[in-house]
């Protein structure tokens, strides 16, 4: 166990710490954080537009009631979750400049950088081809609500490229015009007002050189691109298509849990280098396409409402187990200390104070557990015994409650979620029981 302590802390720890630690990274991970309000607000208005679903014995008086209301309150979902990759993109303008401010470079304005990074963005949404020795913009109509006004796809009547599709880009074009910026105001390529001046205008003129210079590049992109009859979102999708699917895979899903948690063990926040900076992006992206009627299974908030029960590990059962079983005193007050905010999906009382950090007694479950607890849910969808997840939840929703409300008010996804935790209990209790034992004899030999 030491030796393999000693390994991932030699080989696997030094680059994943490195990464993670970049501001870009740190940035994206940030943005992603800022855009989860988005996704819970878009799930809300989704659940009202599902309570017939949800509660099929009252779906007559929804229907006649509520409902009426839809087109109003749609908005609500339209412009969260269908309008996502431009809050990713004001975000990641603002927090990867943010991170350089950080390290010193204080001529930088993070209002600025986010306007830019948006401006960026909005450059890639209309496709254009050249043809003829002339630009030229499509506009028809096709199948499934989407039709192409002036270049500029639309789903339902509103921006595809807006929606989770155009998350990837977002990040990339924030990345790029905040690079172009900085070279702009570290090289005092800017317009300076004299003293006196009002700090806004000071601002507003300083912006200027950076914008034409984003403009012109983004522009010429677009243009690059269009030679060879594509865009950069056209471009990006059959990689960004590749990873997806990589992800989607349960082969996939258990090379990302064995991630998240060979970091937990040594004390690293796996979730939030993995799962925060990573995967949302993607879990985002398919999420939005089962809303529109795909049937992605890894997607969403799949981990937070089958696998994450208690927290990283579905450690729940194991603080049931410290609660109701525990006969050495330190696990028994932990478990009482620790199970409500378990039944929140909390659960770092417990990874560092059982602890389950170093801890060669409690690793492998806590390992083990994610990658079964996925497993069973994921299998669980592919064979049509529970429905895909189409609505973004809370992660701190207690288990079940999440799982009915991600899918729309599916009731085996609640059999599902509560087999889990019964899986859970069953995989932590001989390890614990272990633990617990050894803990009795330390206790009685501190008495004696």
């Amino acid at each position: 166990m030491k030796s393999f302590f000693n390994f991932l802390q030699k080989y696997l720890l030094p680059p994943l710490n490195k990464v993670a630690n970049t501001k870009v990274v740190r940035g994206i991970m940030n943005a992603s954080l800022a855009a989860v309000p988005f996704t819970i607000v878009s799930s809300i208005f989704l659940i009202i537009n599902n309570l017939p679903q949800i509660f099929p014995f009252a779906a007559s008086f929804f229907k006649n009631t509520i409902l009426r209301f839809s087109n109003f309150y749609n908005l609500g979902n339209t412009m969260a979750l269908g309008s996502i990759a431009i809050y990713y993109s004001l975000a990641v303008g603002y927090y990867y400049i943010e991170e350089y401010r950080r390290a010193g470079e204080k001529k930088l304005n993070a209002f600025t950088g986010s306007l830019l990074s948006l401006f960026a963005f909005l450059l890639t949404i209309p496709s254009i081809s050249f043809k003829a020795g002339a630009s030229q913009v499509a506009n028809a109509k096709l199948a499934n609500g989407v039709t192409i006004v002036n270049g500029v796809s639309l789903t339902n009547g509103w921006i595809t490229r807006f929606g989770g599709v155009g998350i990837f880009i977002s990040i990339i074009t924030g990345i790029l015009a905040v690079q172009l910026y900085r070279f702009c105001v570290n090289k005092n390529v800017t317009i300076k007002m004299p003293q006196g001046v009002p700090e806004g205008v000071s601002r507003s003129f300083a912006s200027l050189v950076p914008a034409i210079l984003v403009g012109f590049v983004m522009i010429a992109i677009d243009l690059i691109l269009a030679f060879f009859n594509t865009d950069l979102h056209a471009l990006l999708s059959a990689p960004f298509g590749f990873v997806k699917n990589l992800t989607g895979s349960w082969a996939g899903l258990m090379v990302i849990l064995l991630l998240i948690h060979l970091l937990w063990i040594v004390g690293v926040h796996g979730t939030a280098i993995i799962k925060n900076s990573f995967i949302n992006p993607i879990l985002l992206v398919a999420l939005t396409e089962n809303i529109n009627g795909a049937h992605n299974i890894f997607a969403g908030d799949f981990i937070n409402m089958w696998v994450f029960i208690g927290g990283a590990g579905g450690t729940l059962g194991l603080v049931l187990l410290m609660v109701f079983k525990a006969k050495s005193k330190q696990l028994k007050t932990l478990g009482k200390t620790a199970i409500l905010p378990a039944i929140f999906n909390i659960n770092e009382p417990v990874i560092f104070g059982a602890p389950i950090v170093y801890n060669p007694y409690l690793i492998i479950p806590f390992i083990v557990n994610p990658m079964v607890l996925a497993s069973v849910a994921y299998f669980a969808i592919k064979i049509g015994f529970v429905g895909y997840v189409n609505t973004a939840i809370a992660w701190v929703l207690p288990v079940g409650v999440g799982a009915w409300l991600g899918t729309g008010g599916n009731f085996p996804a609640v059999i599902i979620a509560f087999l889990n935790l019964l899986i859970s209990i069953l995989i932590y209790y001989p390890f614990f029981k272990l633990y617990d034992n050894k803990l009795v004899k330390q206790e009685k030999g501190s008495k004696d």
